[in-house]
């Protein structure tokens, strides 16, 4: 029998009870102020993420004591006051009254749920939280809750003391909840706790197995309340039968219901299963991936996925590693059996971390800030993906990478879906594939993009002497009027076959007959990628007189006779067009000037002032020059529209190059088609190579033979690496600003009439017939920036703290060129960063405040040992301005000042330098101790606002009733008042 109304007068009949003293207030205060903590614990700062994760790893545990303190009284009380007896007697059913009771429960524990959402708001304040994430999470709660309901209102059932019922009813609770804990890693018993269902709603999903569980989980124990409410009903005499039949049944059910969720979980492999909530659709798989998964099936392939993730992660790797958990769920879900994934914790030190790099997953060293220390660890997020066909190892996944590319991607290479792209390097002055010694290639100043390529693609190095061989035709035939009698030549190299995409960084270094063979090479339709740098800033280098530069395309091929040839140097033969590139470009359509840069005037982060080598001091050196024209940032989105929406640059966020060049189209190539990609806006200008760089004059000191004295002489400064003069750039050039559209990045497409078309026959043969014209197709890549994936870059995405889209613009572009576009998509989603921005804002003031007093030490330090300096100078210059001294006693009187005045200075230095790191040290501990400080008052605030509505309305509802009943007293007792009666005044 289910009647509403029946079950609707228990439910209030049994809320009001609940509320009728302080016992229900104080749960509920008690309950979010517990919450709070959970929350705004130092973790939550610790990983500077905006959201409930802290409150989250607790939440079942704190469900063992808030569910039995709820459900504790449903029938004990009834019990133990005798009031059961009359509730049974009443017109309602078992299960109406079950009902009844466990919706008012339901009631409270909903209640106690909206009072906590005050923690919201502070979580508000601090950041920008993803709202869908936090319904989706406390749904995950409601629901567990209910289940956990259930479970307490059995063990109610089964005692009349409201004590042991909080025992047994926190003994069952822990049962579900401890059950994943202790059987973590164990597919099927783990499935059956209550922290895997929860998982889903915490990363803001909602699925059905998770809705089946909770369903099953509270609908089992409704059940065993009817079975105990109902014993009254059995036959006396037969209590053991009728036990035994109800063991048979409820195990049949248990049985049953595992059996379902099973199936739930087996059969719901598809996207209706599930409810993504997130802000950006974190957990919908692309289009890509499903086809890839449902390409296992059709092909009855069987996957595993091994991913060893560390169990403690820096802040930086805080959200990317719930990223990856969270995705591997879905493919796990939607893999279905023919994909089978198992993750693995890595700790420190045990058999996980033994496991992990036996793997070849390699481990990345990181160092972050927890509690005011500064802690080095090594964090492991990779992945092994094995396949019939082989594996591929994923050895790391970096906290900007794009997570579910990277699965794809090598589930589809495992399984032969998808072949990997090859990726030929071609050997320049920039080593770009690293130098190569001894048959060996050495890590060079690309050496982490390399990696990243490598992971992906697989890389072929080519000399540049050995690109004709990969150009169709260029394996020479015998001629045809040859003579039978001359010696046959040796064999000459075999054709070799083409890379699926070429990438050419500085082709400017390029002889002339790599150069030759190149514009051979896309002319003949293959893709290629130019890197076009005219100031590869990486190559500036410490000089012992300033910070020279080499290797830059108007400067001539580093001297053979160098000791640094070898490793600066490709080839033996001068550079082809004197570096200009100007045939290349022609071919292309194009302009490109390899003596001028380009700049513009943003600047989306002022804060930000470089990362640069420890040498040159904290400040922006200015031998590297004006800071404005290194760092040019380019940036999606506002009126001028940087980042175009083509294949290969579309979905970028933001880009970082170092002394760009620009390009643009011929006006008299029509042939082609120019596309932008990347631009520098409208306010954006050009430096020419003559205003950007200068050779500095150097004084040295030299004996004329006819004098027969010591003379100065004022000459061209030499650079100890080439030997060559030294070429420095200028701290004040002068820049040429207008309004113009520099292009930094672009794709050149199109078709070209090949030369090789076939002429008319002879008249021998027939008369003349025209042959149309073999057209091919183009595709070429500029852009015009090496530094931009160089290390130099990736050191500047470390200090800036937040990932830029460099990497991924040149991945895009090899993909788009070897026409494998389905996975570009892929690759640049990226979930928006929620960290606590208005704790960040305050600690970027502190550490701005305490930086500047720094540079204002360092900066009293350098004067002081500057003003020592110079009295060595003035010394030094007034003995050689003694003339009653001969150049012997000079030379005598110079060096022992010199070596006085070098001790003074060397004690002086020493301690300056000490004194200034005391109180760098004082700095930073007072810095660290304004972050705590402003930590715990946040912490306070929050934990503090949390239980206050809560607390008031419970004050508020106390004193109305007791106003309520002083007054309903002082009319029954007062004669003039209507109702008066003196029987009730006398009891």
């Amino acid at each position: 029998m289910f009647r509403p109304y029946v079950i609707s007068a228990f439910f209030w009949r049994n809320l009001k009870q609940y509320f009728a003293g302080v016992l229900g207030y104080v749960v509920i205060v008690a309950f979010v102020t517990v919450s709070a903590v959970m929350t705004f614990n130092q973790q939550f700062f610790a990983d500077n993420v905006a959201n409930l994760d802290q409150l989250s790893r607790w939440f079942p545990f704190l469900l063992l004591f808030l569910a039995p303190a709820i459900t504790m009284a449903s029938w004990a009380d009834e019990r133990r006051s005798g009031t059961d007896a009359i509730l049974f007697t009443l017109p309602a059913s078992d299960l109406e009254i079950t009902l009844g009771k466990y919706f008012a429960a339901a009631a409270v524990y909903t209640i106690a749920l909206l009072f906590s959402l005050s923690q919201l708001i502070s979580i508000q304040m601090l950041g920008t939280p993803d709202w869908g994430v936090m319904f989706a999470t406390y749904f995950g709660y409601w629901l567990a809750g209910l289940a956990m309901l259930a479970i307490g209102m059995f063990a109610s059932s089964l005692t009349d003391s409201t004590t042991v019922a909080f025992v047994l009813g926190a003994l069952f609770c822990a049962i579900p909840v401890l059950i994943g804990v202790y059987f973590r890693g164990s597919v099927g018993l783990e499935r059956l706790g209550v922290e895997w269902n929860l998982q889903d709603f915490l990363a803001g999903v909602i699925s059905v197995p998770s809705l089946f569980y909770f369903a099953s989980l509270t609908a089992l124990m409704l059940y065993l309340n009817l079975v105990v409410i109902g014993r009254r009903h059995w036959s006396r005499g037969r209590e053991a039968m009728q036990s035994g039949h109800y063991l048979v049944r409820t195990l049949s059910l248990v049985v049953g219901l595992v059996a379902l969720n099973y199936l739930a979980g087996a059969w719901s492999s598809g996207r209706w299963s599930q409810a993504d909530l997130t802000a950006e659709r974190l957990y919908t798989l692309s289009p890509t991936t499903v086809a890839t998964l449902a390409g296992l099936g059709e092909e009855k392939k069987q996957v595993t996925l091994k991913a060893y993730v560390s169990k403690d992660v820096p802040r930086d790797f805080v959200q990317p590693r719930k990223n990856l958990l969270n995705l591997l769920r879905q493919y796990d879900s939607q893999g279905g059996n023919s994909l089978s994934v198992e993750i693995r914790e890595v700790e420190p030190y045990t058999d996980s971390e033994r496991a992990a790099l036996a793997a070849g997953v390699e481990p990345r060293r990181e160092r972050s800030e927890t509690g005011g220390k500064i802690v080095e660890q090594e964090v492991f997020m990779g992945a092994v993906i094995s396949a019939p066909e082989g594996d591929v190892t994923i050895p790391a996944i970096d906290g900007d990478t794009a997570i579910e590319y990277e699965l794809t991607r090598g589930i589809a290479s495992a399984s032969s879906k998808q072949k990997r792209i090859t990726l030929g390097i071609v050997d320049t002055d920039t080593h770009f594939g690293g130098p190569e010694f001894e048959g060996q290639r050495i890590p060079w100043a690309y050496a982490r993009t390399l990696d990243e390529l490598e992971k992906m693609y697989r890389v072929q190095q080519i000399p540049q002497s050995e690109l004709a061989l990969y150009v169709p035709g260029s394996a020479p035939e015998p001629a045809a009027d040859a003579d039978p009698a001359a010696p046959t030549p040796g064999p000459s190299p075999p054709e070799r076959t083409a890379p699926e995409v070429l990438l050419v960084a500085d082709p400017s270094s390029l002889d002339d007959a790599a150069n030759t063979a190149l514009k051979t090479y896309i002319a003949a339709g293959h893709p290629v990628i130019l890197l076009c740098d005219p100031l590869p800033f990486y190559w500036t280098t410490q000089n012992p007189t300033a910070i020279g530069v080499l290797n830059a395309p108007l400067m001539p091929r580093v001297n053979s006779q160098s000791p640094y040839a070898q490793v600066l140097t490709s080839a033996m033969f001068p550079k082809a067009e004197g570096g200009t590139c100007s045939s290349l470009m022609d071919a292309l359509g194009v302009e490109w000037n390899a003596g001028e840069t380009a700049w513009n005037l943003l600047n989306p982060h002022p804060n930000f002032s470089g990362k640069w080598p420890e040498f040159l001091g904290p400040t922006w050196p200015e031998d590297y020059g004006p800071f404005d024209c290194c760092f040019v940032y380019c940036r999606n989105g506002g009126e001028a529209e940087m980042i175009r929406n083509q294949p290969a640059s579309g979905g970028l966020d933001e880009l970082l190059f170092f002394y760009p060049g620009s390009v643009r189209q011929r006006e008299d190539a029509k042939d082609l088609e120019f596309v932008p990609l990347v631009s520098l806006g409208k306010q954006s200008g050009t430096i020419p190579w003559a205003e950007l760089t200068e050779t500095p004059m150097e004084v040295q000191p030299g004996f004329n033979p006819r004098t027969g004295r010591e003379e100065v002489v004022e000459q061209a400064a030499r650079s100890q690496i080439t030997g060559d003069d030294l070429i420095v750039l200028k701290r004040k050039p002068a820049t040429t600003f207008g309004e113009s559209d520099h292009v930094v990045a672009a794709l050149i497409q199109g078709q070209l009439v090949g030369d090789d078309a076939k002429k008319p026959d002879n008249a021998a043969n027939g008369p003349e017939t025209a042959q149309p014209e073999r057209k091919r197709p183009e595709q070429v890549i500029i852009i015009c920036d090496l530094d931009f994936v160089s290390d130099f870059f990736h050191t500047q995405q470390r200090a800036l703290g937040q990932p830029l889209d460099n990497l991924r613009l040149l991945f895009n572009s090899i993909e788009t060129l070897a026409g494998d576009p389905e996975f570009v998509a892929l690759r640049n989603r990226r979930p928006r960063s929620r960290t606590l921005e208005t704790v960040e804002q305050q600690v970027l003031g502190f550490r701005e405040l305490a930086t500047i007093e720094q540079r204002k030490m360092e900066q009293k330090t350098d004067d002081e040992i500057q003003k020592l300096q110079q009295e060595l100078d003035e010394a030094a210059q007034k003995i050689s301005e003694d003339e009653s001294l001969n150049f012997i006693q000079k030379s005598q009187q110079a060096f022992q000042k010199e070596t006085d005045a070098n001790a003074r200075l060397s004690r002086k230095r020493e301690q300056l330098e000490n004194q200034l790191k005391a109180d760098v040290a004082n700095l930073r501990i007072r810095e660290r101790e304004q972050v705590s400080g402003l930590e715990n008052r946040y912490r306070t605030l929050a934990i503090l606002l949390a239980p206050l509505p809560a607390l008031l309305l419970g004050i508020g509802v106390l004193i109305s009733r007791a106003i309520r009943e002083n007054s309903e007293v002082r009319t029954k007792r007062d004669p003039a008042t209507p109702g008066y009666s003196t029987a009730e005044v006398k009891s």
